[in-house]
């Protein structure tokens, strides 16, 4: 017995599947639509399917190539963006001592901005009263001033 291959493929050409079948040597090879090959022609008829593959992978590979240069791309940016990111929390712990000091002197400024408007309510309160208290010493002078003049002069 030999071994047969039907090497018709898609449209008549090769690349397609390849079928086996047994043929009894009694069989008429030129009927047949199958064609006796040899071991040496199978084996070529594989290395030339293997490199007709390796051609039709090479746009795969070279598609690959850049899907992979593409993610070590996006992968160095998210490495970059995490070091951006551990300089800016680093920054932010460092000025957070200065940023709690300027926080505590807007607050003791507050403070003091209201005890001095309470002093000044407070003052302006009291020289209120110390005018109506004036007004009153002067005009017990002005009266006795007029009374000197009058019973003394």
């Amino acid at each position: 017995m030999k071994i047969n291959i039907f090497k018709g493929g898609i449209n008549g050409r090769g690349g397609g599947s390849v079928m086996y079948s047994k043929y009894s040597e009694s069989s008429n090879a030129l009927t047949s639509p199958y064609q006796v090959l040899s071991p040496l022609d199978i084996q070529r008829m594989d290395e030339q399917s293997g490199q007709a593959q390796m051609m039709q992978l090479i746009p795969d590979q070279s598609y690959m190539r850049q899907r992979a240069d593409a993610m070590s791309q996006v992968e160095a940016n998210i490495v970059q963006l995490g070091t951006i990111f551990n300089k800016l929390a680093v920054m932010v712990s460092e000025h957070q001592e200065l940023v709690q000091r300027v926080e505590d002197n807007v607050e003791e400024a507050n403070e003091n901005i209201m005890l001095s408007l309470s002093t000044l309510t407070n003052t302006l309160t009291s020289m209120r009263t110390n005018r109506a208290l004036i007004f009153k010493i002067m005009a017990v002078l002005f009266i006795f001033i007029v009374l000197f003049i009058t019973f003394f002069a």
